[in-house]
């Protein structure tokens, strides 16, 4: 044994043992075959056994102390000794009587008591500390009461006796107590949260702040040591060590005082979190925390700048005002803005140069954004000139301008929220800053992630430094170029004349001198949209256009301005100056001439946007509606990519021209006679395409319906006559016997013996279907089924009913109009659309295959899947993807893109139509007898589509419950929402049972594995977008306008949609089935999400009507055992906090109610009466919902897997992650769904986007 152990290490009620040299060779020997790699399987998990038994023995804790204080045996025999000892804590302390705790903290003083620097590693040293914190908060503050004097004690030990051994024990076990008292959900400090967090909070403040909290804290026992505390006592060690750091020449001492002072920051860094700041104010701890910029060393300069932003990055809270401004006027002194620029400039270094200087510049920017965020929101910290702000914003623009986006980004998040500040002081600095801000942000906006990772480009190389994911890399481009966006905008608002003028002339200089026209190197055979030089141009149009947002904003300010305010008249000078300038500009872009359809497209959209911003005369109007016209690309079909790009050009042509239609209709309709005329002749020249057809025609239709200067009766005749396609297409008789039967669809869509033509072209012996061309009768066949697609009458009908409602406002005359040409329409459209869809979805359903052989069958299943591209899954880039795709349009495989494209091209085209037809209210949801056969062809064969074809059915339902008239929605929403939940949780759950499967198998193929991957990630995409229905549906009405009552106040509408869910059990019983089974769906988002909306219907079904009685009794069973199984497995370590709260809930509302919760917990292994019953009644009891939980967590310590913090110990491969913080990992956060791209035909549209115009 050790001669530093403390007297007392064994007392009378455990005798000292004395174990035998065999029975430690026997443990030496286990330790051993669970580390040795050569040892059988079966021989390690003996050991482990073994091993493990011995923990649970009763005599435990007495080996556990003698192998860990005997410096003899080796390392691992210790560590062991130690595991022992911290099982009796964490497991047996209940069971412990007064005596066996107290020598239990003996043995665990006394091993803190003999540390050695030198002989004892590092992480023997942290399990002690662990060890210590873990009887800490189990019996701190009540019956172990001179804790602080005994760490004082050991802190006191010179250090010429103990080195730093003591030192750093103490700072590790004051950083555990604050992160696990206070920061962390700790189960266990949490049972004692109020005893913990009074007793932490007296041993860390200084002695001033400490004697007025003694004046109010009552009786509470003495815990404290000393007078100083330990915020001052660690702040002043950690001086001392800096200045021994700076000043000796010993490197030794200098390496040995340099990872002390880091230590004592690790030991402040989570009190910064919770310390009132007065106690930081009274100690001076900005003062201290800036001590290491006056060194050369980076780690530590790394951990001050992390402990600053602990303590600065707060919450602000007006009543802490005062020493909040002193904290940051101290951080804002210009000698330490000069100490920044300075540190910022001696870490500069290239991409991949020195990991360690690169994550000091990240962690100083996030500091400076912390300040410069301080500086606008209460510009007050900058009166009486005690600030030198000049020099600190040039830091903040020097910083902006950084190679790396990652270390700019915090910078530029600040600089968008001042340029709302209205303090004069700071207007004037912002304003000579905005040169160098239109510059970088314009710089910025350039699309790096569509250039090549091999560009000679120091953005892209820090970019491919940052980002181990493409969606990561995607998510964070896109805030940092809306950051970008939002200041052009600002300063457009703020300086709109000089702004419009910069920016024009560099989009003018541009066209004028780019590689954008055949005379200037444009080639088609090379062409490609993602170019430097079209990225640049797509750069400096988000720049022109922000700007010109910005002007419309100062618009709309100035037209607020009174007719006598002396600002009035120069602005509406500058005003008129503005517009004529954008005028003149556009005559002038409207004479270059653009080969480049990604340019010509943006000069397109810029000259519609002009128009709409500027609202000018009727010639300009006409003058640019002709040029639209009349932009003319000459296609080569020969050149594939630059083929599509300019069929994208005439697709946003219509789309432009009906924006102006929308309005401008007055001003065409002046010239429609020579507009129709042209418009015809695009219509001839397109008629292949009717998407564009169709687009044109809803032009016309635009400007007749939504003009003013047209009498009535001669504006329904010429609409009627455009909508005459329409009807008839709809009353044709082939139509009408097509939709009678799955059989008679397919043949109506060339599809009727596609079995027959499989066999004939062996599509079943091939295997590689994309690089086996069709012959010419099969391209004829091909052909023809695209064309009898392109003859229904879906385009039609979408186009028109698009170009009526688009930005339809209800009750006005237009709205009327709309209402009088679709109300005969719409009964006539919908039998047939609906079997329409009815027969697409069943095409999937192989049930309706049966009949074939298993080869065929094989064939038609292929054939159903899709070929997708997906962000940060697929091998291959977006664009060599499409290319793939474009190149085997005449192959086997460009065959069974057209059949599945038909089959989605009509769902989705008819699931457009019936959103649309919703917007005419009563007309649509008035119709008798529509619920149940919509419900019918939207979800009878909705679980044979694969999982990336259902996110259409989940946004129409969206739709569809949106707009339905609250008098309407007990008759028509329960059919839909009752199948929705049905089908769509047995899809969702047996999709997820696949993954299971699949996970469990052994090591696949890498396209196998890519495969699963890309089936993975769609799953969980579904999965969220039915989750968030599930809230959506129950706060619907929270979030909606509500109607004013006749008394004057603001009723929401009867019933709410919550109550019609929650009360009728047809749609409650699917959809709690389905949330249940959401819990153990292996997505944390999607749980989480669940686990609040259980939390706000469970104190619902408290009462004793139906069906609150029922439901109760299946949350108390399925729900609590979902969450109980949850919570046992590690893949939901991160959750338990929630999970812990949903169990606290049930337990609490229902236990009085019914003894099923009880019941269940009683069925848990080791789980007796006495221990819930003792549990549910201190869980009665808890002052705070922490406490609950942590009840929770205690109770089923046992059932549970791995805690939160287990878990988060676990060592897991970490790519490149370099020093990425919270605040850096917010600018990262991955949209919720990645980009996932069909490759069947780029022109349609996904359904997921269409309901943005509601």
């Amino acid at each position: 044994m050790n001669g530093a152990q403390m007297d007392g290490a064994f007392n009378t009620y455990w005798q000292q043992p004395t174990p035998s040299q065999q029975h430690l060779d026997s443990i030496r020997q286990a330790l051993d075959a669970t580390l040795n790699p050569r040892i059988s399987n079966d021989v390690r998990q003996q050991a482990l056994q073994h091993l493990e038994q011995l923990k649970a023995q009763p005599d435990a804790p007495h080996y556990g102390f003698t192998l860990a204080d005997d410096w003899k045996q080796n390392d691992a025999v210790r560590y062991y000794g130690l595991q022992l000892l911290e099982y009796a804590v964490r497991y047996k302390w209940s069971e412990y009587g007064e005596a066996q705790i107290e020598q239990l903290r003996t043995w665990i003083k006394c091993l803190a008591g003999s540390l050695r620097e030198r002989e004892d590693p590092v992480f023997l040293r942290n399990k002690i500390a662990q060890l210590w914190v873990e009887v800490a908060k189990r019996c701190w503050g009540e019956e172990w009461m001179d804790m602080d004097a005994q760490l004082v004690s050991l802190w006191e030990k010179p250090m010429s006796e103990k080195g730093t051994a003591n030192k750093v024990f103490v700072l590790y076990v004051l950083e555990t107590l604050s992160e696990d008292i206070i920061n962390n959900e700790d189960a266990v400090a949490g049972l004692r949260m109020e005893v913990l967090g009074a007793s932490l909070n007296e041993i860390i403040i200084p002695q001033g702040l400490y004697e007025e909290h003694a004046k109010t804290r009552g009786d509470r026992r003495e815990v404290r040591c000393g007078e100083t505390g330990w915020l001052a006592r660690v702040c002043g060690f950690f001086s001392d060590c800096v200045k021994q750091a700076r000043l000796s020449g010993q490197p030794e001492l200098v390496q040995s005082m340099s990872l002390c002072a880091v230590k004592a920051l690790n030991g402040l860094r989570p009190t910064m979190a919770w310390i009132s700041l007065k106690a930081t104010v009274e100690v001076s701890c900005v003062d201290c925390l800036f001590l290491p910029y006056h060194t050369n060393d980076v780690e530590l300069q790394t951990a001050a700048t992390e402990t600053l932003y602990a303590l600065l990055g707060r919450p602000y809270n007006t009543h802490w005002h005062e020493a909040w401004s002193s904290l940051m006027q101290q951080a804002l002194h210009p000698d330490r803005v000069a100490m920044f620029r300075h540190a910022f400039d001696r870490t500069a270094s290239r991409p991949g140069e020195d990991d360690a200087k690169y994550i000091l510049q990240k962690k100083m920017s996030e500091l400076l954004s912390v300040l410069a965020d301080a500086v606008s929101q209460h510009t007050d910290l900058a009166a009486g000139n005690k600030l030198e702000l000049p020099a600190f914003f040039d830091l903040l623009l020097y910083v902006l301008q950084s190679k790396s986006l990652v270390v700019s980004i915090p910078v530029l998040h600040s600089w968008s929220k001042m340029m709302a500040v209205e303090e004069g002081s700071i207007i004037d600095i912002v304003y000579q800053a905005l040169g160098t801000l239109v510059q970088t942000c314009s710089e910025r906006l350039l699309r790096y992630e569509a250039l090549p990772s091999e560009t000679e480009d120091e953005v892209i190389q820090f970019l491919d430094e940052d980002f181990d994911t493409v969606p990561e890399r995607h998510a964070f481009l896109g805030n940092y170029r809306r950051y970008c966006v939002s200041i052009i905008q600002a300063i457009g608002r703020s300086r709109p004349l000089e702004a419009l003028q910069h920016v024009l002339e560099q989009m003018r200089n541009m066209l004028q001198n780019g590689p954008y026209t055949g005379g200037r190197g444009f080639n088609t055979e090379r062409y490609s949209k993602n170019s430097l030089s079209v990225l640049q141009f797509d750069a400096q149009f988000n720049v022109v256009s922000s700007a010109l947002r910005g002007f419309s904003q100062w618009c709309l300010d100035t037209a607020a301005l009174g007719h006598d305010d002396p600002i009035f008249m120069k602005a509406e000078g500058d005003k008129v100056s503005a517009e004529t300038a954008l005028q003149e500009w556009s005559y002038s872009i409207i004479n270059f001439h653009v080969d480049d359809p990604e340019v010509a497209a943006m000069v397109l959209q810029l000259l519609v946007l002009i128009l709409r911003t500027i609202k000018p005369a009727p010639t300009f109007v006409l003058h640019v509606v002709q040029h639209l016209l009349t932009m003319r690309l000459y296609d080569n079909p020969a050149h594939t990519a630059f083929s599509d790009a300019v069929k994208a050009f005439e697709g946003l042509r219509v789309l432009e021209l009906q924006k102006l239609a929308m309005v401008f209709s007055n001003e065409l309709l002046e010239v429609y006679q020579e507009l129709e005329p042209r418009i015809d002749v695009l219509v001839q020249k397109h008629k292949d395409d009717p998407r564009l057809v169709w687009g044109y025609k809803g032009f016309l239709f635009m400007i007749i319906h939504r003009a003013t200067g047209i009498d009535h009766q001669m504006r329904m005749s010429r609409l009627q006559q455009m909508l005459t396609p329409v009807y008839e297409a709809w009353q044709d008789e082939g139509l009408n016997s097509s939709v009678g039967s799955l059989q008679a669809f397919c043949a109506a869509l060339g599809l009727g013996n596609i079995a027959e033509f499989y066999k004939a072209y062996r599509f079943d012996q091939i295997q590689d279907w994309s690089v086996h061309q069709l012959d010419e009768a099969g391209q004829a066949r091909q052909n023809e089924v695209k064309e009898k697609n392109d003859q229904l009458p879906l385009r039609m009908t979408k186009s028109m009913l698009a170009a009526t409602t688009e930005k339809l406002e209800a009750d006005s005359e237009e709205f009327e109009t709309a209402c009088a040409l679709w109300s005969n329409v719409i009964p006539l459209v919908l039998p047939n659309l609906l079997q329409m869809l009815r027969h697409a979805q069943a095409y999937h359903n192989m049930a309706n295959w049966s009949q074939l052989p298993d080869e065929l069958q094989a064939v038609i299943r292929r054939t159903l899947q899709d070929r997708f591209w997906q962000s940060g899954i697929s091998s291959e880039s977006k664009e060599e993807f499409y290319a793939r795709i474009s190149g085997s349009k005449a192959s086997y495989e460009g065959f069974a893109s057209v059949v599945r494209g038909t089959m989605r091209n009509i769902r989705e085209q008819g699931y457009h139509i019936i959103y649309l037809m919703t917007k005419f209210d009563e007309r649509f949801y008035g119709l008798p007898e529509l619920a149940e056969p919509l419900a019918e062809a939207l979800f009878a064969d909705a679980e044979a589509l694969s999982a990336n074809h259902l996110h259409p059915i989940i946004n129409l339902t969206t739709g569809l419950v949106q707009r339905c008239p609250p008098h309407h929605r007990a008759r028509f929403l329960p059919p839909l929402l009752t199948r929705l939940f049905t089908k769509l949780d047995g899809k969702i759950s047996s999709e997820w049972e696949t993954i299971g499967a699949a996970s469990a198998r052994d090591a696949r193929e890498d396209e196998e594995l890519g495969d699963e991957m890309r089936m993975e990630s769609v799953l969980r995409q579904l999965t969220y977008s039915m989750v968030s229905f599930v809230p959506f549906l129950l706060e619907f009405d929270r979030q909606q306008p509500t109607s004013q009552g006749s008394n004057g106040v603001q009723a929401p509408a009867k019933p709410t949609l919550s109550d019609l869910v929650l009360s009728d059990p047809t749609v409650l019983e699917p959809l709690i089935l389905f949330c249940t089974h959401a819990l153990r769906m292996r997505d944390t988002r999607c749980c989480v999400t669940i686990c609040k909306v259980f939390r706000s219907i469970v104190p619902l079904f408290v009462s004793s009507n139906a069906p609150a009685p029922q439901v109760r009794e299946f949350i108390c069973t399925e729900v609590l055992k979902a969450c109980i199984t949850s919570i046992n497995e590690p893949y939901f370590a991160d959750m338990q906090k929630d999970l812990a709260a949903l169990i606290a809930q049930i337990l609490l509302l229902y236990s009085p109610l019914t003894n099923t919760p009880r019941d269940v917990l009683l069925s848990l292994p080791d789980m007796s009466a006495s221990k819930v019953d003792k549990a549910l009644s201190k869980m009665g009891k808890a002052q705070s919902e922490r406490q609950q939980r942590a009840l929770v967590l205690e109770l089923l310590e046992g059932v549970r897997g791995v805690s939160i913090y287990e878990a988060g110990k676990i060592a897991r491969e970490t790519p490149k992650n370099k020093g990425k913080s919270g605040l850096q990992q917010q600018y990262m956060e991955v949209e919720q769904r990645p980009a996932i791209e069909n490759g069947e035909e780029a022109g349609l549209e996904g359904v997921a986007g269409l309901f943005g115009d509601a």
